[in-house]
């Protein structure tokens, strides 16, 4: 028996607690959410519902109107380009009143249906002061994505971000500086409600190969603008994002070809599922599948392992989490046979045979030996009746066969086959027997003559010797 599941590492749920932790301990108020655009499921730690200030996120939002207006070529898509890639303050307030002004994040939330996106600035032309939540902006993301228009462009932007804005500042800090290849919007400012009293960052983008819609936004003590709240963005993300990857989703099982089988194990099962990525093992109960194969991160086979009887749950496990106790999996004893009554009979078959014995359930056939049984009936699932065929005189097992395997041979299921009494035959020369020769009073009976031959019935002749 092999041991119980290990304990997994870097599921979504232990990194999401794990980069919250960060922020209250350090002092920093940071909210995080996670768009799964693969399975449209949307992860939330720590503030994630609450706003900050959006900072230069909202030019990716001052882009998409421009898009959707029709007005991105020529000189206006390469200052917009620029505002994307190197976050330039001085083209988003140029463009900032011709895509809506103070209502852009209102037609935002409308034509992307996304009513927890946010609210407008509390001052006119503020759009730094934009409020935003974490929730909101990564819902955002993923319809921008989808968007054929939009997406195209500004995630190529944002792939191509500077390492330096336009103003000097570094926007690495983050995402960039957790993982490879991240098309990011980043913001940096003093803009929240509280003008000049806090520091207010965020790392914001798309992260492995544009899956996942990621929203990391802070807020500190003003003392903490630049390099301080920059590196508890990066701190935060790291946890996020271990190895440079936020985890996939924990398997589940959805669908296996068999759920119950035999305690001897071996029966080759298919599994359907989401996220078989990374697949460590398979647990029934504590016992280890063997010859486990990964066909698609939708499908595996695996063969069952030995078990007691009983019920147990499968459980796949991957590098990062293991499937929750929604499948389960019945182990079946193959029967056995204790007694047979009656234990003999003729080799011309016939002979009504009442097995006792356990598990008589699913059986599919009775066996004498290598002859299966006329017919059975099964009266309960520690009895039943079989009829034996006809055999070999000698001594064979009677064994039932199940789903789940046969009866073992034991001495409680040997049944013997007897040949019948053979049957006494006249002597040869054609003589009288001892038992019908005539008493010494009597005379012979004279030798029918050929006039008197044989009756056309075939009936012996009269005085003739009958064979028993």
């Amino acid at each position: 028996m092999s041991a119980a599941p290990p304990a997994h590492a870097s599921s979504r749920s232990d990194v999401l607690k794990s980069a919250a932790a960060y922020g209250p301990s350090n002092r920093y108020k940071i909210g995080i959410a996670v768009y799964d655009t693969k399975r449209n499921k949307v992860y939330g730690s720590g503030p994630y519902k609450s706003t900050f200030a959006s900072e230069s996120v909202v030019k990716a939002m001052i882009a998409t109107r421009l898009i959707k207006q029709g007005r991105m070529h020529g000189s206006t898509a390469k200052r917009a380009y620029k505002m994307i890639t190197q976050s330039d303050d001085g083209i988003a307030s140029a463009f900032y009143g011709s895509v809506g002004g103070d209502g852009l994040i209102n037609w935002v939330k409308r034509h992307y249906h996304v009513p927890d996106l946010g609210s407008p600035p509390r001052r006119a032309g503020w759009w730094g002061n934009t409020h935003i939540t974490p929730i909101g902006l990564v819902k955002f993301y993923a319809k921008v994505k989808r968007d054929k228009k939009v997406g195209p462009w500004l995630l190529n932007a944002m792939h191509h971000a500077h390492q330096y804005g336009s103003d000097g500042t570094y926007q690495f800090f983050g995402l960039p500086s957790a993982t490879k290849h991240a098309a990011v919007k980043q913001g940096w400012g003093l803009d929240y409600d509280d003008w000049g009293r806090s520091a207010d960052f965020n790392t914001t983008g798309f992260i492995n190969g544009d899956r996942y819609a990621v929203a990391i936004l802070a807020r500190g003590p003003a003392r903490t603008y630049g390099r301080a709240i920059g590196n508890a963005l990066t701190q935060t993300a790291r946890r996020l994002l271990p190895g440079g990857r936020f985890p996939d989703a924990n398997p589940v099982i959805q669908h296996m070809s068999h759920r119950s089988g035999t305690t001897l194990g071996g029966q080759r099962i298919n599994v359907r599922g989401t996220d078989f990525t990374g697949v460590r093992a398979v647990y029934f109960g504590s016992a280890r599948a063997t010859a486990v194969h990964v066909i698609s991160s939708t499908e595996l086979v695996l063969t069952a392992p030995a078990h007691a009887a009983g019920a147990v749950s499968v459980r796949v496990l991957s590098t990062h989490g293991i499937s929750s106790i929604r499948s389960t999996y019945r182990y079946v004893r193959p029967p056995t046979v204790t007694a047979l009554n009656p234990a003999t009979g003729p080799t011309t078959g016939g002979t009504t045979v009442t097995l006792t014995g356990s598990d008589f359930t699913n059986v599919g056939s009775v066996w004498f030996g290598r002859h299966r049984a006329t017919s059975f009936h099964v009266l309960s699932s520690t009895r039943l009746t079989a009829v034996a065929p006809a055999g070999t005189a000698g001594v064979v097992h009677v064994n039932v066969h199940t789903w789940y395997g046969g009866a073992p041979a034991t001495a409680a299921n040997q049944f013997t086959y007897t040949a019948p009494a053979r049957a006494a035959t006249a002597p040869a020369s054609g003589g009288p027997t001892a038992a019908s020769a005539p008493s010494s009073s009597s005379a012979p009976a004279p030798p029918p003559s050929s006039a008197s031959a044989r009756p056309s019935g075939g009936a012996p002749p009269s005085g003739a010797v009958t064979p028993d």
